[in-house]
């Protein structure tokens, strides 16, 4: 098996569980909102709201941040698709159709998947399509990573205007499970159909029962 490839696919799989780990938590924050937007008892001003908003922000912004950084230290879906992008030949025709075994059926199926990604050559993936799920990905993420770069990771002294809100946070989020989802398939031919697994308990139980018991 081709070493880059080799490589990508351990890139994939670090960059599945990142995207994993920033679905969860969005799911956590917007869950917790909604029991809190249900229970008029606890709307109230709280300290505790605030740090919790701040942590998931700050935590999140920078979750996406290492999505869009390439250097040659990061693994990161903006390094993978840069990579891809300049050597689309790694991604070839032959290779995500075998994915489909040899069954006529099968092989069919995937010479019609694969017709959604291919170049005008037919041979791999067209490197246009990459480089534009690139550029997407670094507007959409770009009012978090200039957040992070400047109030997150240190406080610049200059002005932040436009900053990030919790609207543009989820759109990101959004387009990072939709391309994991896509190159999922381009690399494994596998339909992912979430990104968010699903809890084998309920993590929410501990909100039915007071957190600080009143001696009476």
């Amino acid at each position: 098996m081709n070493k880059v490839f080799v490589k990508w696919s351990q890139w994939l799989d670090v960059i599945y569980k990142e995207i994993t780990s920033l679905s969860v938590n969005r799911h956590i924050f917007w869950e917790v909102q909604e029991i809190i937007k249900t229970n008029k008892k606890i709307q109230k001003p709280s300290s505790f709201y605030e740090f919790l908003g701040s942590a998931y922000g700050s935590l999140t912004v920078m979750g996406i941040r290492r999505q869009v950084k390439i250097d040659k230290q990061s693994i990161s879906f903006a390094r993978l698709l840069d990579q891809i992008a300049k050597t689309p030949s790694v991604i070839s025709r032959q290779r995500f159709v075998a994915l489909y075994g040899t069954d006529p059926m099968m092989i069919e199926f995937g010479e019609r998947d694969f017709k959604k990604f291919v170049d005008r050559t037919g041979r791999h993936i067209d490197p246009s399509i990459v480089i534009d799920d690139l550029a997407r990905l670094r507007t959409k993420a770009s009012k978090c990573e200039k957040f992070a770069d400047m109030r997150v990771a240190h406080f610049d002294k200059r002005a932040l205007k436009n900053p990030p809100t919790f609207k543009d946070i989820d759109e990101c989020i959004d387009y990072l499970e939709e391309l994991l989802k896509k190159y999922s398939l381009i690399f494994r031919a596998t339909c992912l159909t979430s990104v968010l697994p699903m809890w084998q308990y309920d993590w929410k139980e501990i909100f039915l029962y007071p957190w600080i018991e009143v001696n009476k």
